[in-house]
């Protein structure tokens, strides 16, 4: 076995080890399990937060795009800056005090609370805000999830040579192994570990690589001539709706529109030690974000222009161009560490490529099984019992019926992501929760409206718009976000008045 082999089998034991551990010192009952007892720190939380929303989507699909699209991926940092000052400053403190003062443990929980529904003892109304909450999640985190096993198996064959799907077992196996035994608690702090894996993969490492190329005018002089030199335009050749298009169709600013409904980040603000702490949160947030995504972009970059000088270890990703593969460039990550780095080295960078995949899927798991195991079994079918057995089940039968959704393995990580899992979830519990969160004249009808509104919306965007017939490429996710806004306010008003007085 390689020194490269060794390193990650280490790190990835370690992980495993954590994740156990921090398992065995979790309470028993269902708070414990989903919130860690709200015991959590500003610099778990914060870290935590930033690994679970990023996923194999920043370790492979923006270095990916980086790639193919060039500088002017750089957009993507103010996006999603964006979304993480908006969750910490507007969302955290409150959503932290209003969950604790209405008892709820999940964003389900809390949307049920806030409009009074029944939870299994025939008093308040019918929990239709709840159980369309579960669907959307159990949906969305099932296309999420599976997404960060096609990543894990697209490492593991770039890394080890392995067969692409025997790499997304492995990937599950590894998840699944820790999340199940673990639950929340041993999410964040294996998120929290992650997190700085992360920061040498994705900061340390582009940084080296740069220097050794001879900095900034490496890529510059690489790409010039690359595609008209459109690699090297930071400001795309678009006006009008079309530059409006390239900034919200790409992603590339609309993805800010997705965290404030991202129910693995936002119940890390329900679990927080304090309110207070929210304020250093947003601080510790910002910067890793910063540091995380101009990294993946700038590697994306270099890994570009050493393909266009022929280096060896570019062959893969050269053959990808040529065939206009959807997944190109997405392993450039791990195919640079392994040329580039000593083994021991190599192993820590494949390892931060599983951390990202594996920070937001145990997450996501953890999630999926408090819709099953607290909004429907302890809420409404068996009220105030909490069941273990259904957490630890609902974890491996979404994880497993994750892997089927990921045969292809050329599937594209970076919009798979942003299209359904992000867009569905972001659609679906932003608008709700924020004005839930800010408005008085929300209504237990308005949310239904809009969690159905934001859930389809996204789905049929993506589906049925056809960017090339309008000439816009328009995102679904701000599409979906803002009819659901819309609808939640005026439905609200319209039956404002018959919710008073019932």
């Amino acid at each position: 076995m390689t020194v490269f082999a060794v390193s990650f089998a280490i790190y990835t034991l370690l992980i495993v080890a954590v994740g156990v551990l921090a398992g065995r010192h979790a309470g028993r009952d269902q708070e414990s399990y989903f919130l860690g007892g709200r015991t959590l720190g500003p610099w778990v939380a914060a870290l935590s937060a930033g690994a679970s929303s990023e996923s194999g989507w920043l370790t492979l699909g923006l270095v990916g795009w980086a790639f193919t699209s060039g500088v002017s991926a750089y957009w993507i940092l103010p996006g999603v800056l964006l979304g993480y000052l908006f969750n910490w400053t507007i969302l955290a403190g409150r959503l932290r005090a209003e969950s604790e003062r209405l008892g709820a443990i999940t964003i389900p929980d809390y949307l049920s609370f806030r409009f009074g529904e029944s939870t299994g003892d025939g008093r308040g109304s019918l929990p239709i805000v709840r159980l369309l909450s579960v669907m959307v999640i159990l949906v969305a985190m099932w296309m999420y999830v599976g997404a960060q096993f096609a990543a894990a198996g697209k490492a593991f064959e770039a890394a080890f040579g392995m067969d692409y799907l025997a790499g997304v077992g492995l990937g599950a196996t590894i998840v699944l192994l820790y999340t199940v035994i673990g639950g929340f608690r041993s999410a964040c702090w294996t998120d929290f570990i992650q997190a700085i894996v992360m920061i040498l993969a994705l900061v340390v490492f582009p940084f080296w690589m740069l220097l050794d190329a001879g900095g900034v005018d490496f890529i510059r002089t690489s790409l010039a001539d690359v595609e008209g030199g459109k690699l090297l335009a930071f400001w795309p050749e678009k006006t009008g709706m079309a530059f409006i298009g390239f900034l919200f169709g790409s992603g590339a600013l609309g993805i800010n529109f997705g965290y404030p409904g991202q129910p693995h980040v936002l119940v890390r603000f329900l679990a927080l030690r304090h309110r207070r702490d929210a304020i250093a949160g947003t601080v510790i947030s910002i910067t890793w974000g910063a540091l995380v995504l101009a990294g993946a972009v700038t590697l994306g970059l270099l890994a570009r222009s050493y393909t266009v000088t022929e280096a060896a270890w570019t062959a893969q990703m050269s053959a990808e161009l040529a065939a206009e593969a959807g997944d190109s460039g997405q392993t450039a990550l791990v195919l640079s560490a392994n040329a580039l780095l000593p083994g021991i080295l190599s192993g820590v960078v494949l390892a931060a490529v599983l951390a990202a995949i594996c920070s937001t899927a145990d997450s996501q798991l953890v999630v999926a099984a408090g819709a099953a195991a607290n909004d429907i079994y302890a809420r409404l079918i068996r009220p105030g019992r909490s069941s273990s057995v259904v957490n630890r089940i609902t974890v491996l039968i979404l994880g497993i019926g994750a892997i089927g959704l990921v045969f292809d393995p050329e599937l594209n990580l970076f919009s798979f992501v942003l299209d359904y899992g992000w867009a569905i979830l972001g659609a679906g519990f932003g608008p709700q929760v924020l004005l839930a969160l800010y408005w008085n004249g929300a209504t237990r009808a308005g949310a239904i409206a809009g969690i159905a509104t934001g859930f389809v919306t996204a789905f049929g965007w993506k589906e049925l718009y056809d960017s090339d017939r309008w000439g816009v490429e328009l995102y679904n996710l701000p599409v979906a976000f803002i009819a659901a806004f819309v609808v939640n306010v005026l439905v609200s008003l319209l039956t404002r008045r018959d919710e008073q007085t019932s």
